[in-house]
């Protein structure tokens, strides 16, 4: 794990922006796509409008394919999405194939949802669990990592790769990848901003690696890299 401060937003996101399209430009030259799985929120906003307005043509976005980490479980349209926010921030300032975006679907009823989205990752990667080259991650107010919250059973957060979850506030049913494909990444980089962040950031980091803790984020070890971008 490695820790990286920021005085602002702004230069914690340059500086994201900046590893992203490395790490892009690594695996196209290596696997021949890059695979990245996004955070919703209000913090990597910033970096995705710096990836639209400054990585438009430095990232080959025709091999890369975004994923969404989780998802609120409201239509793509509502102001709660995590989708619309990635489409406003990023997605209509690159030119990526319609193919290569993999939100959630929003289904009739959330184990649709969830279980659509499943077999469609299944369907792209090679193995039962799959390894993202990037899953970019928040840190929630009560320690919650993607959709995974405190009490969200530790037993569920590894049955398979995406799962329905309850949310302590609105919108409650949220759709998110298990605690199995974010310990199975290549790379995988908190995004934490904001002064009020500060004493659970703190939290976290004292349990960092403890399988048993009671604060999701702690309990993220993927296989490759762990890397905190802070700004607090």
């Amino acid at each position: 794990m490695s820790l990286k401060s920021f005085p602002f937003l702004a230069s914690l996101s340059a500086a994201a922006a900046g590893t992203i399209a490395k790490l892009a430009q690594e695996a196209i030259a290596n696997d021949g796509r890059f695979t990245l799985a996004l955070s919703g929120g209000h913090t990597p906003r910033t970096l995705y409008e710096i990836l639209a307005r400054d990585y438009r043509t430095k990232i080959d976005w025709q091999y890369v394919h975004l994923f969404w980490g989780d998802e609120r479980y409201v239509p793509h349209d509502d102001p709660a999405s995590n989708y619309r926010m990635v489409k406003e921030s990023l997605l209509g300032g690159i030119s990526i194939p319609p193919n290569n975006i993999h939100p959630v679907p929003i289904l009739s009823n959330p184990s649709d949802s969830s279980d659509t989205y499943s077999k469609e990752i299944q369907s792209l990667f090679k193995n039962d669990i799959p390894i993202f080259d990037l899953i970019l991650l928040g840190l929630g107010d009560d320690g919650h990592a993607a959709s995974i919250f405190p009490a969200t059973p530790i037993t569920k957060t590894h049955e398979g790769i995406v799962i329905v979850t309850e949310s302590p506030v609105p919108p409650q049913i949220r759709i998110s990848l298990t605690m199995n494909v974010l310990d199975n990444a290549r790379n995988v980089f908190f995004l934490v901003s904001g002064k009020e962040k500060t004493e659970i950031l703190k939290a976290v980091l004292a349990e960092e690696g403890n399988p048993d803790s009671k604060y999701p984020a702690a309990r993220v070890q993927p296989h490759g890299k762990l890397v905190w971008f802070v700004a607090v």
